[in-house]
């Protein structure tokens, strides 16, 4: 049936028809045969009374009067009787209301000879009698139609069978679709599917009986048969639904209390690691390294993931003038800050780049933010402090993929609503994955064992609790660039420390150019922590595949330039940033010399590439060719030393 033949059920006015007489259309006096039907109290409550406009007298009679009386109708006819396979194959066919509905309307057309089939099912709570239409590519749409519009509307109204032969005579029809599509309706037998219990269920309607004027009382009996089959087997489907809803909505409470746990969480902290941090002397920062305290110093060389949690012990307590020393400050207990930093490490997952090691190089980029005088001078006590432990914690229990990832994959992986857990949790208010952070950093700060705040007053606990927000958040891309406006405005017109406005920009500041620090080391280190996070993002754009989704450029390997993705973040979003740090903060001056110095590294890898004739180069592997960052390297250097002989030139003239 197709879109358009669903609409002749609409009805018109019904002065424009002239009323039939009795032997056009009759309707049945017998409701469909059910358990019900031998007690229609039900059904009948159900119901509303209306005239059945209909004498004895029909051409129905004259049909059967001439089969004779010695064989039964359906033989006499040469008609197969509704047989019970005609049941099983419904049951066969109900393990989803889709595939029901395409064998009911075929399994009717077929048994009662019709051109066409359509099944209207009720929809209580909207008073809408709902048709699942099928194209002829086989898809499924739906159709909505009013109770108190057309055949189909007054059968349902009245629960009771109708057999119209000439629908143009008939002032339930309307044939303005006819009109205009040029599909000519001559005749319906529509009636009601009601369940044993005496519940309306639909109506089904047959248009156009094949090899006939119009539907027989043989087609009536069997099509009361039929909807008896049809109620139980639409009944069977209901309550296979309705059990699948209660199984999904118990998955999908477990899958949001899932997410609700921190990360590792399950996990034991073993109590010989926070025994050993807790009595081990707290190390000084040269222990690390000499460059520990240099901006271009690349953080991960320390060592492991226990070194990390050693150092950022380092990076909370006071050794000497120019350390923090928020341990002392704030009394934080040893043991409790132990406990902390366990936990936050083993909330990251094993993913190739926003891991637990991302996360220390983060915070070592802030630490070294936090001892320079613009920024003592310009944040409080708080503000730092709360800076501080949202860097540790600002992508704990990240997935490794994006946040429109999260957002738009809910009908591959499980989910409710069409999204995944941690979206169906945060997306709301957007930035799932930050938000998601948020709230695992919170759950790790009220575990007894990991509230290293617990000596700090209340106001000032909500006070460090909601910087950590703001910063986590900020850490969203799409919302830096939404601000970045602002802060650069603040930037060109002087920090006002007496402005909140002002606090809270440079804290975002701070916390973009501290995650998007990777970038301002030298040009190996750059190289390796890309590789990663396309290693990350390549894992995602499978997925994607997978699903049947085509992933944007940089999430696909097989059409990612690596090198041309790179200079395109640089410009838009990774340089402004530290050019702004150097201004705001002249102690990070070196930080954008950094990183645009990477810059011209990534587009001179860029121009040798093209030059080998081999863009665009697919792949990772190249980054991890030495020759050709030597090659690079040198490109880089020769041109920088023609920019300085140029500019050397220029002055003397």
């Amino acid at each position: 049936m197709s879109v358009v033949e669903w609409r002749r059920n609409s009805s018109p006015h019904l002065g424009a028809l002239p009323m039939p007489s009795s032997s056009v259309w009759r309707k049945s006096s017998q409701p469909p045969l059910s358990v019900s039907s031998l007690s229609t109290d039900a059904t009948r409550s159900n119901s509303v009374e209306e005239p059945a406009m209909m004498t004895s007298s029909s051409p129905y009679d004259t049909d059967e009067a001439d089969l004779g009386p010695s064989q039964p109708s359906s033989t006499r006819n040469g008609e197969r009787p509704v047989s019970p396979d005609v049941y099983q194959r419904l049951i066969l066919h109900s393990e989803d209301m889709k595939s029901l509905v395409r064998t009911i309307t075929n399994e009717a057309k077929n048994l009662i000879h019709a051109e066409t089939c359509s099944l209207f099912l009720l929809d209580n709570e909207n008073k809408e009698l709902v048709a699942n239409v099928f194209d002829k590519a086989g898809d499924l749409s739906e159709i909505r139609l009013p109770m108190s519009k057309g055949v189909v509307g007054r059968v349902a109204r009245t629960r009771t069978m109708m057999n119209v032969r000439d629908v143009q005579r008939c002032p339930f029809f309307y044939a303005g679709v006819d009109e205009l599509t040029g599909f000519q309706t001559r005749n319906i037998l529509c009636f009601p599917i009601i369940d044993n219990s005496g519940t309306f269920v639909g109506v089904a309607e047959l248009c156009n009986k094949t090899g006939r004027t119009g539907f027989t009382r043989h087609d009536e009996q069997k099509a009361r048969t039929f909807a008896v089959y049809c109620a139980t087997s639409i009944s069977h489907v209901c309550v296979l639904c309705l059990l699948y809803r209660k199984v999904q909505e118990a998955q999908r409470r477990s899958h949001m209390a899932a997410e609700l746990l921190v990360q590792g969480s399950q996990l034991l902290i073993s109590q010989e690691d926070v025994n050993k941090l807790t009595n081990d002397p707290v190390k000084s920062w040269r222990f690390w390294s000499r460059r520990f305290n240099l901006f271009c110093f690349p953080p991960r060389s320390i060592g492991d993931g226990e070194a990390y949690v050693s150092a950022s012990m380092t990076m909370f307590n006071f050794i000497n003038l120019q350390d923090l020393g928020f341990t002392a400050r704030y009394s934080m207990n040893k043991r409790k800050l132990a406990s902390f930093l366990l936990r936050v490490a083993k909330g990251y997952r094993d993913v190739p780049y926003h891991n637990w090691s991302h996360a220390f190089s983060v915070t070592h980029f802030c630490w070294l933010t936090l001892r320079t005088p613009a920024v003592l001078h310009g944040l409080d006590e708080l503000e730092r402090l709360a800076l501080l432990i949202a860097c540790l914690c600002h992508d704990i229990d990240h997935r490794g993929t994006t946040n429109a990832f999260q957002l738009q994959s809910a009908r591959f992986i499980w989910s409710l609503y069409h999204r995944t857990p941690l979206a169906q949790l945060y997306s709301s208010e957007g930035s799932v994955l930050e938000r998601h952070h948020y709230a695992q950093t919170v759950q790790i700060l009220l575990m007894p064992e990991c509230n290293i705040l617990d000596q700090l007053t209340r106001i000032q606990y909500q006070t460090v609790l909601s910087h950590i927000r703001d910063v986590i958040l900020a850490t969203d891309i799409t919302v830096h660039l939404a601000k970045v406006g602002r802060i650069k405005a603040m930037v060109d017109q002087g920090y006002d420390p007496l402005s909140r406005d002002h606090h809270y920009l440079f804290m975002c500041l701070l916390m973009t150019s501290s995650d998007l620090s990777d970038q301002s080391k030298d040009f190996r280190n750059s190289k390796a922590i890309a590789e990663n996070i396309y290693r990350e993002f390549f894992s995602q754009g499978d997925l994607e595949k997978q699903m049947g989704a085509n992933p944007i450029e940089m999430m696909d390997r097989d059409r990612a330039a690596v090198p041309k993705i790179q200079l395109d973040f640089m410009d838009t979003v990774a340089i402004p940033v530290f050019e702004m740090v150097s201004k705001i903060m002249p102690e990070g001056r070196s930080t954008f010399e950094a990183i645009s110095l990477n810059r011209q590294c990534w587009a001179a890898l860029d121009e040798i590439l093209v030059e080998g004739g081999s863009r665009p180069v697919l792949g990772l592997d190249y980054l991890r060719d030495d020759d050709l960052e030597k090659r690079v390297i040198e490109r880089v250097r020769q041109r920088r030393k023609c920019a300085t002989l140029e500019q050397t030139e220029a002055m003397c003239s």
